[in-house]
């Protein structure tokens, strides 16, 4: 009887990984930083649903990074109107939500541009980051929307003198006369995980707003 017991108690366990396996790291995302919150913001039209884990920076604390921005935005750079930005406790991420002026004159033109990206950046990376595209664009269906994912990765050197690879990714939409861009900095260089990360997100976000009016 017992070994019949432990043998249906190791069934389980097998069921629980193959679970989990199938599931695939959105399990260990949300055992990691918990369920998904809701943010609204009604300035700009958007929300989304953010694990509860990221805490979004302050008012004080975002001066800092328009300080930044101002300081490394090159002229004729488009015009930024909000960013948000949340981390969480084990500050492997960096998230963000910026609302910006668009790039281009339509969402298809910024498809067609999407494997030129590396070249409106490059400048402003280090010549020894090694700045390189994951991919030419990928678009991500959403409830929101089609949107296009950039990511590009790069290489930093720590003050022990150690290299490692950040994962900067974003997946970007026109609506309202506006562009919104959903940001994902990965410090552990993972793509993949950074990847799904931010696609769990994304896939929550609505907008007021569409490139043709209010929506309902």
């Amino acid at each position: 009887m017992k070994k019949r017991a432990f043998c249906l108690l190791l069934a389980l366990s097998m069921c629980l990984c193959l679970s989990a396996q199938a599931v695939g790291s959105s399990f260990y995302r949300h055992l990691q930083y918990g369920n998904l919150v809701s943010y609204e913001n009604l300035v700009y039209g958007y929300s989304l649903n953010i694990f509860e884990g990221f805490e979004m920076l302050d008012d004080e604390s975002l001066d800092h990074y328009w300080q930044h921005i101002q300081e490394s935005q090159s002229e004729g750079a488009d015009e930024i109107y909000d960013i948000r930005i949340w981390i969480p406790g084990d500050n492997r991420y960096e998230f963000s939500v910026e609302v910006k002026a668009p790039t281009y004159d339509s969402f298809e033109t910024e498809l067609a541009k999407a494997p030129d990206y590396l070249d409106l950046v490059r400048d402003g990376y280090p010549e020894d980051s090694n700045v390189r595209m994951v991919h030419d664009g990928i678009v991500r269906d959403t409830p929101a929307g089609r949107m296009l994912e950039t990511a590009i990765a790069y290489d930093m050197t720590d003050s022990r003198g150690q290299t490692f690879t950040i994962i900067f990714l974003y997946y970007d939409i026109y609506a309202g006369g506006m562009e919104y861009c959903f940001s994902l900095s990965a410090y552990d260089g993972d793509y993949d995980a950074a990847q799904g990360l931010l696609d769990e997100i994304c896939q929550t976000v609505t907008l007021k707003q569409t490139d043709t009016g209010y929506l309902a």
